[in-house]
Formats: structure tokens, sequence, C-alpha cells
């Protein structure tokens, strides 16, 4: 996970040792006190005697008050450092606190494109049923709305997701808005999804954006809102994947997801982290990270999983989801299940007005964990 910047304490400046200062004074002085009065002349004034007794003391107060200048600006430079080091921590969470706002989100998937089933955790959905399409070599859960070989699946549900994106009633006055298009999927079903757009009579702009893992979604935050100061600005945020086999004895999947990310958005999906097993990180403390990123001191009220192993990995730090596994509805998705895990999470926010917490494995077997929340006021 991504960790707070850790900076050294600076040294702590050592107070002066009061006692030995006074003991140093008295000792001194007594032994000054005692040279001059054995060594004066008996005609020497003892004025004098007394005024070159005060000589020593003078210069012990010259010295101690140095030595506290020197303690005082230690404390003060303490003091400063500590506030930069605390300011700049904070400014980090700030900026991992950063979300992505999204208007709205359609998905694809085993049990088609009917988004009704996509609600309430898919609670109400129909469980789907493995098919066996030409060129594949086991059964699958196959998205009713594609056909053809196995070859042929992405592009399909790629065109598919492009007939949806240009039925949203809410874009047809806004593609001019536009600022960046962030795919996930391989290179074929982009260029279908840009087609199929582009014949319906849309210009898009030229920005593209990957979007094949956390990090790549972590730059897609950013850039939104360095680069979307508009109130019109949006973009748009596609993938697909049809998965051709997977380990028994999971069923490989295929599913798709859009996104419209806008200032208008009343969901938050806030950055997701990845459970670094080889560096010994606890789960619990990325769960209290995460929660800190959403401004909860609890577990999130509802959560979901993609799979067995993301659902029994982070029960030590209370994200609870047997409720909610799902993948008997999803199956395999490789690196596109940590977004169909924020899709899902990001209408339950909506639907239930509450934080949604995800959990998922990418195609690399990373463990992947993130939050939607509700966002500003409908």
């Amino acid at each position: 996970m991504n960790r707070a910047p850790q900076y050294p304490d600076v040294i702590e400046p050592r107070e002066p040792r009061w006692r030995r200062w006074w003991l140093a004074l008295l000792w001194l002085w007594g032994l000054q006190s005692a040279v001059l009065l054995s060594l004066w002349p008996e005609d020497q004034p003892r004025l004098e005697l007394w005024l070159w007794s005060a000589v020593l003391p003078l210069c012990w107060m010259l010295a101690l008050a140095l030595r506290v200048l020197g303690w005082q600006i230690g404390l003060f430079n303490r003091d400063v450092y500590r506030r930069t080091v605390d300011a700049a921590v904070q400014r980090w969470w700030g900026w991992r606190c950063l979300g992505l706002p999204v208007e709205q989100v359609l998905l694809l998937g085993p049990v088609g494109d009917e988004q009704t089933h996509y609600h309430g955790l898919m609670a109400g959905a129909p469980a789907p049923k493995p098919s066996k399409p030409d060129g594949s070599t086991q059964p699958m859960l196959c998205c009713p709305v594609a056909l053809g070989s196995s070859s042929e699946r992405t592009p399909a549900l790629a065109r598919r997701l492009a007939r949806m994106t240009l039925e949203l009633p809410e874009l047809k006055e806004r593609w001019p808005s536009l600022r960046g298009i962030a795919w996930i999927g391989d290179e074929a079903s982009q260029c279908a999804y840009l087609k199929a757009v582009t014949k319906g009579g849309v210009v898009l702009p030229e920005a593209r954006m990957p979007l094949a893992d956390l990090s790549d979604l972590d730059t897609l935050i950013d850039a939104f809102h360095h680069d979307c100061r508009d109130e019109a600005d949006w973009v748009l945020c596609v993938g697909v994947v049809s998965v051709p086999s997977a380990d028994e004895p999971d069923l490989p999947g295929e599913a798709g997801f859009l996104w419209l990310v806008s200032h208008q958005g009343r969901q938050l999906l806030h950055r997701g982290e990845y459970l670094l097993r080889e560096s010994d990180e606890s789960p619990a403390e990325l769960c209290v990270q995460l929660q800190r990123y959403a401004g909860l001191d609890a577990a999130p009220p509802a959560c979901l999983a993609l799979d067995k192993t993301s659902q029994g990995a982070f029960v030590a730090g209370g994200w609870q989801s047997a409720e909610h596994q799902l993948s008997g509805h999803w199956g395999v998705l490789a690196q596109l299940a940590p977004f169909i895990g924020m899709s899902l999470a990001l209408l339950q926010a909506r639907a239930a007005g509450q934080p949604c917490g995800w959990l998922s494995q990418d195609g690399n077997n990373r463990l992947a964990i993130g939050m939607a929340v509700p966002h500003g006021n409908d």
C-alpha cells in the first residue's frame, strides 16, 4: 500500500543542566575569591578587589546566556521542523483522500445489460448459467449480449457498450465538453468502441488514458482534478474483458463497465490500495488507511467481494463481505475485476446513501481494496 511519508525526527535540543551551572558558579567564584584574597597586596584598595571579583560571575552570566540562546534556537528550529513535517504529511493525506466523482455507471455482465440486476449488490440478480462459446476450451460465464467465437467477443461487448453510451440522454448536449477517455482492455475492443461511438455522430477528443490497474486510477484522479477545472468538463471511463480460461474450479467470465466522471457526480470513488503480501503488510492497517481516505472511523456498512480469496483476506480489518461474495455472478475477470467491484460499490453508494467497500483480485493475483461513498447533495 501507499504509506504516508516518514521523516526522521529532529534531535531534541538538550536543556542546560542548571544545577551544574550553579555549582560551577559557586565553585569558581569561591576559588577566585580565595586566590584574590591571598595574593591581593595590602596597600591596594579593597574596592578594586571586589571589582575584580565580579569579573568571573559576569563571564559566567555571558556563557549561560549564550548557552540558553543556543537552546532556545534549537527549540525554535525543532518546532518549525515538526510543523513543516506535519504540514507535508497532511498534504499527502489530503492528496490521497481525493476521489473521482462519478455521475453515471453502466455495467455489462453474465446477467446481461439490464441495469436493475446490478443494484442492491446484485441481491435480486438471477444466477448466470455457464456456457461454452465457439473456440472456448472450457465453460464460462458469458455475457448474453455478445455473440460469436471467443476472439470476437470483446469487440462485440465494446460495441454494445458504445450503443449504451449513445443512448444516455444526458450526454447529447455534453459531448463537446468531453476531455478524454480512459480505457481498460485490448486494442481491438478499444477500436471497436471508438468506431461505434464515432459512427453515432460524436467527435471524440484525442486524449486517451490507460486504466489497467490502481496506479492508473491514481493518475486519472490526479489528472481530473488538475485538468478538468470547468464545471462542464467530464471524462469517460470504459473497459471490457472476456477471459478465455481460468484455473479449476473457477469459471472465466466477461464483463464491461462505463463511468461518466464529472463534477456533477454524486458518488465519490476513492483511491484503492493493494495488499503487498511480500512486504508482510497488515490487512487491518490497510483497512484503517482506506477508512481514513473516506473519513470513516469504522468499516463501511456494506462491502462486496469479487472472489473468495479477497473476501477472507480483509476480515481482520472488519470488512465483512460474506453476504455479498459475487464470484458466482461474474467469474474470473482478470484486470477488470477491481473496476467491476468499484462499479457495483458506486451503484450501492448511490442507492443506499452509505459508503460501500469493494474487495477483489486483479489479473496478477494482487489483492485490492477500495471504497465508494455518497458525494455532495442530490
